[in-house]
């Protein structure tokens, strides 16, 4: 897979703190809602942000493609090791009027494309469409700086609240792909399979597309 060069180094210089990056976050009518913040190698010492993360992890383990219960120690090694060191991939901390509310990431960003994922929204909110502004923000942000033409996604069919949500994100695409069950001792993962295959657990998600343009 060919990464997107453009815009790696600038990634690394914010997840290693030589840059710095807010993203606001606004609503239909252009008023500001609330801010994105990159994690970055700094968050590594903070316990009371792996807390949330690993708390939030656990309280929305169903919603994921892999299952497993977090721990701190496993949280602070999955951002170590995987999120800050996997290129064409970062979290963003979201904020509500300074209140840590959930998060939301991108990952295998190339030249053309990239994923939107790791979305959860880890407390109440005031505003109860933060995070399809949320994601509006971010989606604008990669085409504008990493020059891409699409965004994909994936959502569990059982999940109606997600749905919903990216439904009015402007979503596109909703082609059913059946899911894999693999376990092994703590884990279960889904591997995504071939459109309108059937799956053995009769478990499925839709693979979403996000156009440039939004």
């Amino acid at each position: 897979m060919q990464m997107n060069n453009q815009i790696q180094p600038y990634l690394d210089d914010i997840v290693n703190g030589y840059a710095q990056l807010d993203l606001k976050i606004t609503d239909d009518n252009n008023n500001y809602v609330g801010e994105m913040r990159p994690l970055t190698i700094n968050h590594l010492d903070q316990p009371d942000i792996l807390l949330k993360l690993t708390d939030w992890r656990n309280h929305n383990m169903a919603m994921f493609l892999s299952q497993f219960h977090a721990t701190i120690e496993r949280t602070k090694n999955w951002l170590e090791n995987i999120v800050f060191r996997t290129p064409g991939q970062m979290l963003f901390l979201i904020y509500e009027n300074d209140l840590l509310i959930g998060h939301l990431g991108f990952k295998s960003l190339t030249v053309n494309n990239g994923v939107l994922d790791n979305a959860i929204r880890g407390e109440k909110t005031l505003n109860p469409k933060i995070f399809v502004y949320a994601h509006k923000a971010l989606a604008r942000w990669l085409f504008s700086e990493a020059k891409i033409q699409c965004l994909y996604g994936y959502v569990l069919t059982d999940n109606v609240a997600a749905i919903m949500m990216n439904r009015q994100i402007g979503w596109s695409g909703w082609v059913r792909h059946p899911l894999l069950k693999n376990s092994s001792h703590d884990e279960i993962t889904w591997q995504v399979g071939e459109e309108n295959q059937p799956s053995p657990d009769d478990k499925y998600c839709f693979k979403i597309v996000l156009y440039s343009g939004l």
